[in-house]
């Protein structure tokens, strides 16, 4: 599988070289976290809950929860950047997926051209890069433990695996950035947004792990997606050897705001491989970043898509969707505090009207509080609060609403 082969490659190439101790930084994030959790069962736990926790029995659920990310940055040279982050999940055991894995792992390449003008160059696997919320070293948020609904979604479902090319240029205080992408190893992203729906979770996949999928009849012995492999999907997979492509534009005015835009289209051939179906997902997503002032931040961004699979020009069981989504932040910082707040919306609808109803309506908010009393600890607490109703899990016999409600407490340690 092209996953392995990549990361092994870049690994063997940072193992090879001789290591300089001034070339080689280490990051890493470490996390503990106490949950109370009400809401259906989670989506992690084979449910149709909206977080990767959920409740027992219509009541509240306490437990805890650990997350470990390291990130590790090899420069061999002024120009070059080897970089490979693995993440950690401690998860209860009722939880699917694997416990830890390779998250990322890309060459870099930055030349300048002149003192205005520069490359970027990379290959490997790494994350799109069109989030404004996740900007902390290791794809973290400075502002809230539990990201927006579209970056929760990326973080399960898309990575890039294949090369990306940046041009940046540089005025007194603008900075204007044009790039792209050929990349594969995306066929499935739309597998859980089709079928699970949005969600909320900071938990980024992982390299060869495989994910539940919600308890569907459509999904179970002799139902329309049968042939769907029955421990789940498998987000970083590459089953039809198309490519997909991506591109994007981003501008910046110093201290002042960044303004984003980007499509991506995985191009994938929507039949069935190996247990798993290749996703037509196409994607065009915008943002804004404004700073208000040296204390408050406003966050927004936007993506509307579709995405597909199965026999679009024959009649039968298929799934075509159409899918919107979008939130709003506002973050302020006083010394050691940070104070932010978020609301999202979401919505999909189901344009095939084959098997099951995979429309949805949703919203949610979410606040955090964190103090940060040294460089590498941080206390926090949040509060997520998901109210959406899911037609396909009344269909399956689960209740219509999936309502749920996410209380946090966080000891973070950061190096």
């Amino acid at each position: 599988m092209m996953l392995p082969r990549v990361g092994v490659c870049l690994l063997a190439l940072g193992a090879s070289a001789s290591v300089r101790a001034d070339a080689l930084d280490v990051a890493g994030a470490l996390s503990a976290r106490g949950l109370a959790v009400s809401g259906p069962p989670g989506w992690l736990e084979g449910g149709f809950g909206r977080l990767t926790e959920g409740g027992r029995a219509d009541e509240t659920r306490g437990l805890f929860r650990g997350e470990g990310h390291l990130g590790l940055d090899w420069r061999p040279g002024e120009a070059w950047l080897l970089h490979v982050h693995a993440s950690a999940h401690g998860e209860p055991s009722s939880a699917g997926g694997q416990r830890a894995g390779l998250t990322e792992a890309f060459l870099l390449f930055r030349p300048e051209l002149t003192p205005r003008a520069s490359l970027r160059l990379r290959a490997g696997l790494f994350f799109p890069p069109t989030s404004l919320e996740n900007i902390d070293p290791l794809w973290q948020s400075p502002y809230t433990m539990t990201p927006s609904a579209l970056n929760s979604w990326i973080g399960e479902e898309l990575r890039l695996a294949g090369a990306d090319a940046a041009v940046v240029l540089r005025g007194e205080r603008n900075r204007l950035e044009l790039g792209g992408a050929a990349f594969g190893a995306a066929d499935t992203s739309g597998a859980l947004l089709a079928w699970r729906g949005f969600a909320f979770g900071d938990r980024l996949s992982t390299v060869g792990e495989t994910l539940p999928l919600p308890p569907l009849v459509t999904l179970g012995p002799g139902g329309a997606f049968a042939d769907q492999r029955d421990d789940g999907t498998r987000p970083l997979d590459e089953l039809d050897g198309r490519a997909g492509w991506h591109a994007r534009a981003r501008f910046a005015r110093e201290s002042a705001f960044r303004l984003q835009a980007a499509y991506s289209d995985n191009r994938g051939d929507r039949a069935l491989h190996r247990g798993q179906y290749a996703w037509r997902t196409r994607v065009a997503q915008a943002g804004l970043e404004a700073n208000l002032g040296a204390s408050v931040v406003i966050v927004a961004e936007a993506a509307a898509g579709d995405t597909g699979m199965g026999p679009a020009v024959v009649a039968g069981p298929q799934v075509d969707l159409r899918f919107r989504v979008g939130y709003l932040l506002v973050s302020w910082r006083a010394g050691r505090f940070r104070l932010s707040g978020r609301v999202d919306a979401f919505d999909s609808d189901d344009r095939d009207g084959t098997a099951e109803p995979n429309d949805e309506r949703g919203f949610s908010a979410t606040g955090a509080v964190f103090f940060q009393p040294t460089r590498v600890l941080r206390v926090g607490a949040e509060y997520v609060a998901v109210r959406a109703d899911r037609p396909a899990a009344a269909f399956s016999g689960a209740a219509l609403s999936t309502d749920a409600d996410r209380a946090t407490v966080e000891l973070r340690l950061v190096f």
